[in-house]
């Protein structure tokens, strides 16, 4: 599959550029990653990728990702930029978007990247991206119950929880927390998002 458009993808905030990473840009991305994400005694994800590392299963990782497209079943990791500066990654996919209309999200920052508003601003950007542009019903997220910054991130734009459950990163079930918010609850962002070159990708995402 042709996936050359999402390469021309460009979602721009005030602060922020979201975009598909080259293999140049991803090894920078993991030198974001391996200077560190959440402190060690803490999991914030539902895998524990972080507790294994390595530059080649990361790199692999991404380039998987890519090489698994379908417009059925889809899943990308936009690379986010702050003045200028690679901070971190979010993630966006759905799996049968053309009959359920649905967008799942998650992110991670470098942690010297952390509490300046960056993870809510890229939030926004993409949320924006699947109401706007794409014409998604609903918009997903998750957090662990303990990971207060994702759970505000969620709560400050409008999500709300929809199930409880655990999940077992580390192999102790930890609580954790659904969220999911509807395009009729989208007040629109509160700043302004630039959205580029996703009309060719329209047909990648199963929305044309």
């Amino acid at each position: 599959m042709n996936l050359e458009p999402l390469y021309g993808l460009r979602v721009r905030t005030p602060r922020l550029e979201l975009r598909v990473p080259t293999t140049e840009e991803l090894d920078a991305l993991y030198e974001v990653a391996a200077a560190g994400i959440h402190p060690p005694e803490v999991m914030p994800f539902g895998v524990a990728w972080t507790d294994d590392l390595t530059r080649d299963g990361f790199l692999t990782y991404h380039r998987h990702t890519l090489e698994s497209w379908t417009p059925e079943s889809w899943k990308f990791d936009l690379g986010v930029w702050a003045d200028g500066l690679l901070v971190g990654v979010q993630g966006f996919g759905a799996d049968d978007f053309a009959q359920n209309h649905v967008v799942a999200t998650g992110s991670w920052l470098g942690a010297r990247h952390q509490g300046y508003g960056i993870g809510t601003e890229m939030r926004a950007a993409v949320v924006e991206l699947a109401f706007r542009v794409l014409g998604a019903a609903a918009v997903t997220s998750s957090a662990f119950e303990a990971n207060t910054a994702s759970r505000r991130v969620s709560e400050k734009l409008g999500y709300r929880v929809v199930a409880h459950n655990t999940m077992s990163p580390r192999g102790v079930p930890q609580p954790h927390l659904e969220f999911r918010l509807d395009r009729d609850d989208w007040p629109g962002a509160p700043f302004p998002v630039e959205i580029e070159g996703v009309e060719r990708c329209l047909p990648l995402f199963g929305a044309a």
